[in-house]
C-alpha cells in the first residue's frame, strides 16, 4: 500500500513540473502580439537579421529562425541552465506594420515557471543590441 502511494505521488510531481515546464513549442504557439514592443523605421530586411545578432549579442543561443509570412521573422533562442536557474526561452518577433514601421517583440518564458531566479524579461537586453545594431548601419 505504502508503496503505490509513493509512486503516485511521484507520477503526480512528475506531470505538475511537466506542465509547468516551457517548450519552444508553446512559445511558438503564443499571439504574435504578446510581449515588449519596440518600432524601428529602418526595412524588415534590415532590422530582421539585426534582431537575430542582438539576440545573440545578448547572450542567448538562437535555436529557430523562420518566416512565418513574407511580412514577419520569428526567432526562439533559449538561455540554458546555470547554477541558479532552469533556462528561459524567448521569442522574437520581427514584423512588418502597415504604416511601414518595423515591430520588434520579445517575449519570454521561464523554463519553469516556479524558477523566480531567471531574467524573466529579455526585451532590455536585446532592444538595447538592437539599437546598437542599426545605429552602425
Amino acid at each position: 500500500m505504502t508503496g503505490s502511494v509513493t509512486n503516485a505521488c511521484a507520477l503526480a510531481i512528475t506531470v505538475v513540473i511537466t506542465a509547468a515546464c516551457a517548450s519552444t513549442a508553446g512559445l511558438r504557439s503564443e499571439p504574435l502580439d504578446a510581449g515588449e514592443t519596440k518600432f524601428y523605421s529602418a526595412p524588415l530586411a534590415v532590422v530582421g537579421p539585426a534582431a537575430r545578432q542582438a539576440v545573440l549579442s545578448a547572450g542567448l543561443n538562437v535555436d529557430t529562425v523562420s518566416t512565418p509570412d513574407s511580412l514577419t521573422w520569428m526567432i526562439i533562442a533559449k538561455k540554458g541552465m546555470s547554477l541558479f536557474s532552469y533556462g528561459e526561452l524567448v521569442r522574437v518577433v520581427v514584423a512588418q506594420t502597415p504604416d511601414r514601421a518595423v515591430a520588434v517583440r520579445v517575449f519570454t518564458k521561464r523554463r519553469l515557471a516556479t524558477n523566480v531566479t531567471a531574467k524573466g524579461d529579455w526585451s532590455g537586453a536585446i532592444f538595447q543590441q538592437l539599437d546598437r545594431i542599426l545605429a552602425e548601419h
